[in-house]
């Protein structure tokens, strides 16, 4: 909160055309760098796009979980961490330009409206202040909430549009609040408490409240509010020394959350301590109960803006509080009043006792010692229907009768009704034991029906109504049959990846990571999933009607519909499909999609980084060994020992890249005879005859056997030209599985266009086997594996090496529709002899 102009976004602009300046075609970017520079470059900015999408993705994960209203969140510290990642993902453009040599520079334009939009949001989240620093309560009206505070802006209704009385007074604006803190510097101390709580937790606040309180109470009021308020007090008071109560009206006081008993009043107060008593109401705002309520009951740090009303004090015969309905039945024509004789703070403490009176419908009656009489408990009554048909509901009314028997008014707020406790969903009750258990709640919630195994998209296309959708793996795709199913299991899979934000967003129950669901379960086979305690049942169970989802009590915080507001332009993701005509960067219409666009296109990218690179001798080391290759290493970090690397002798021990070791195993296993001549048929040979006559394609012409491998500790790009076939592996393998990927291409071959095919049908149905997304053309395949586990990428790429030694000229084995079913057979079961 300021009162300052804001500048941020005119700084954040400058800033993000000084990085844009370090993108392609600048003249940074233009310097002299030797071509072993350039990869590592591409590589240290593709590591960065990955990190920064890992770090995105989970305060997209974080944010829908707040926004679920299910646990309270300090609002400013989320804001701060959505600016901060619409600068990362700035970055991700920036970088993905930069490796692409710019070819997506649209994605700036599209940052830069995003962005505005963005900022435009969060400078709204900051009230600014502004007005008369003191008003006189004849100037109030409800209007006037965000001067005066709730609490005064309601008094002045009801004195100046009902009619009714209420103590002379005049309000200390937020205007003048904002001047105070800063003037004492105080913004930041009051931001930190929110961070504390973002982090620790209410517990961690007394200290930390107890040092912003007491730099309020030794901090000078600014002459020109100190000036206003004694101006005012003198103007009500004239030459008297008459005492006034000093009350705060924070912002948010008396609106959805009551605040009750959260501030500071300051009674009987004269002119000597005005200033005083005016900076004790401000710091009560942010004792550790206040901040503590704000934050349990979903309230921004901004409604604790602090108007405060200074009203003459009376001196009341008898004076109390009236509900105007009966909170234990509201729906009764009943008003519950509160009394004592004289003054009634202490009954509001809870320090004093007082006369209880339920006014029912009809005749009233006063009790034997009652300080009120029956005139003036119907005047109550006819006071609290009046008010409750202007406000337009229950009231919660503060009120003092004077020794003349006239009735003031003092306080009037909304009669807040009571929200059922927040409870924990209970889990499924049932005598057997789970199927299955364990894996992590993506949605919460309990849904029961047959089971459903997807391995492929095409197979979403028959997705039938109230399947449980089963899969080895979470994808996006899922979102287009989530209004279909009753529930997602996947074998592997993250709380914060795109599907588990989808499931959210479609209130889907999802478990992820629920090992061994796929080898378990049957297709059509019926189940309960339970995602509140991540357990599966078989058969349907019925359920308790209170493990259905309900709203709970922070749904509707001005935290939570802050929150959401603003989210709707960080969390939604509309680029679904990456091969869709609308996968392009106009359509990006949140921080979601243009992060999901550039991890994507930064894949296709890096797939053909070794192809382009081509490093050389001079740049290079040679693989050295028996090897089915000639194979040129490039080490971008931390690929190759140290040793190894200064003498300039390379072998395969001394490779400690993940995926390359992986790889290298497969590629050098001892069964596969890749040094002994191929038996051919007669038919293949001589389609390979036909082929060479007729010329090997461009792209083949001048391509020896030597094969180029671009790694770091965790990355590899194998790219192999090899007589008339091509493929390139591209695969990161690290500790984060939303980071983890295989994606393979291959293509080409000497035989016949129909023998090509075969192979390409070959290695889809192996590849389908290992768990790999298969798309293939003709004689092209590409396959994409994508968020496992280290272990289990490095036992995919051991079998990716043993399969590209497989298919080396395969296609002339290919004599039959029948070849690729039986190959692909001998490959899964081990028996490398056949190849």
């Amino acid at each position: 909160m300021t009162t300052e102009p804001d500048e941020k976004p005119s700084r954040r602009r400058r800033l993000w055309t000084a990085l844009r300046a370090w993108g392609p075609g600048s003249a940074r970017a233009g310097a002299a760098l030797t071509q072993a520079e350039k990869v590592r470059l591409m590589y240290d900015r593709f590591r960065e796009i990955l990190n920064l999408n890992d770090s995105t993705l989970q305060l997209i994960a974080d944010l829908e979980d707040r926004l679920s209203g299910l646990k309270p969140f300090a609002l400013s510290p989320l804001v701060q961490k959505i600016r901060r990642a619409a600068m990362d993902v700035f970055v991700m453009v920036k970088d993905l330009n930069q490796i692409a040599g710019g070819r997506y520079s649209d994605l700036y334009e599209t940052f830069r409206r995003l962005d505005e939009d963005l900022e435009i949001e969060c400078a709204g989240l900051r009230p600014q202040f502004s007005g008369p620093l003191v008003m006189a309560l004849d100037e109030l009206t409800a209007g006037h909430a965000g001067r005066a505070g709730t609490k005064m802006a309601n008094l002045g209704e009801v004195r100046n549009l009902l009619g009714l009385a209420a103590p002379e007074g005049f309000v200390i604006t937020t205007a003048a609040f904002a001047r105070f803190m800063s003037q004492n510097d105080l913004w930041e101390r009051t931001d930190r408490l929110e961070e504390i709580l973002e982090v620790y937790g209410p517990r961690s606040l007394a200290e930390a409240c107890r040092e912003v309180q007491l730099a309020i109470l030794a901090g000078s009021v600014p002459e020109d509010v100190a000036h206003e308020i004694q101006a005012a007090y003198a103007a009500l008071v004239g030459s008297e020394e008459i005492l006034v109560a000093m009350r705060s009206s924070a912002l948010g006081e008396d609106r959805a959350a009551s605040h009750a008993g959260q501030y500071y009043t300051e009674l009987n107060v004269g002119r000597s301590w005005l200033l005083d008593a005016y900076r004790s109401v401000i710091a009560s705002a942010f004792s550790q109960g206040a901040v503590s309520y704000r934050f349990e009951r979903g309230r921004t740090a901004a409604e604790a803006a602090m108007a405060v009303g200074c009203l003459r004090m009376l001196r009341p015969r008898c004076s109390g509080i009236m509900f105007s309905r009966n909170f234990q039945d509201p729906e009764a024509d009943q008003a519950v009043i509160s009394a004592v004789a004289e003054a009634a703070a202490d009954v509001a403490w809870g320090k004093q006792g007082a006369e209880e009176i339920v006014l029912a419908a009809g005749a009233v009656q006063a009790r034997p010692g009652s300080c009120l009489q029956a005139h003036e408990l119907e005047l109550l009554r006819r006071t609290a229907r009046r008010l409750e048909a202007h406000f337009g509901g229950p009231q919660d009314i503060e009120w003092a009768i004077d020794p003349d028997g006239r009735l003031f008014i003092l306080q009037c707020r909304s009669m807040l009704s009571a929200r059922p406790v927040e409870r924990a969903l209970p889990a499924v009750e049932s005598d057997r034991p789970p199927l299955l258990s364990g894996g992590l709640t993506a949605c919460r919630g309990i849904g029961s029906g047959p089971a459903v195994l997807v391995r492929t998209d095409d197979e979403l296309d028959r997705f039938p109504q109230g399947g449980v959708l089963v899969a080895r793996h979470s994808s996006p795709s899922f979102s287009r049959v989530m209004r279909l199913t009753a529930a997602i299991v996947t074998d592997v899979g993250s709380p914060s990846g795109h599907m588990a934000i989808l499931a959210r967003e479609f209130e889907v129950p999802a478990i992820v990571g629920m090992e061994g669901a796929t080898a378990t379960l049957q297709p059509g086979q019926v189940v309960t999933v339970d995602a509140n305690s991540c357990k599966l049942y078989e058969g349907e169970i019925a359920w308790p009607e209170s493990a259905v989802e309900i709203r709970p009590a922070l749904y509707d915080s001005p935290a939570v519909l802050t929150l959401r507001h603003l989210s709707r332009l960080v969390t939604p993701l509309h680029l679904i499909d990456p091969g869709s005509r609308e996968f392009k960067p106009s359509n990006c219409q949140s921080l979601h999609d243009l992060t999901r666009f550039v991890h994507e296109k930064v894949f296709e990218v890096m797939f053909y980084l070794g192809a382009e690179a081509s490093p050389d001798q001079q740049t290079s080391l040679k693989l050295q060994g028996s090897l089915p290759y000639d194979i040129l290493v490039l080490d971008v970090g931390g690929g190759i020992a140290e040793g190894a690397r200064t003498s300039g002798q390379v072998r395969p021990g001394d490779i400690l890249s993940a995926p390359m070791q992986a790889f290298l195993q497969g590629l050098l296993d001892p069964r596969i005879r890749w040094d002994q001549p191929r038996a051919v048929s007669t038919k293949g040979f001589l389609s390979v005859l036909g082929q060479g006559i007729a010329g090997p394609p461009a792209e083949a012409q001048g391509v020896g056997r030597i094969s180029y491998a671009i790694i770091s500790d965790r990355y590899m790009n194998f790219s192999t030209k090899a007589g008339y076939h091509f493929n390139t592996v591209d695969t990161y393998c690290g500790k984060s599985l939303n980071k983890n990927y295989i994606h393979f291409r291959f293509t080409g071959g000497a035989a016949s266009e129909e023998r090509r095919a075969r192979r390409v049908k070959f290695l889809s149905s192996v590849l389908g086997q290992l768990d790999f997304k298969v798309q293939s053309r003709g004689d092209i395949l590409v396959a994409r594996l994508e968020k496992y586990e280290h272990d289990f990428i490095r036992s995919r790429l051991s079998e990716l090496g043993r399969l590209t030694l497989c298919a080396r000229q395969l296609d002339m084995l290919m004599d039959s529709e029948a070849s690729p079913d039986y190959f692909a057979r001998a490959f899964l079961a081990g028996q490398m002899e056949k190849f």
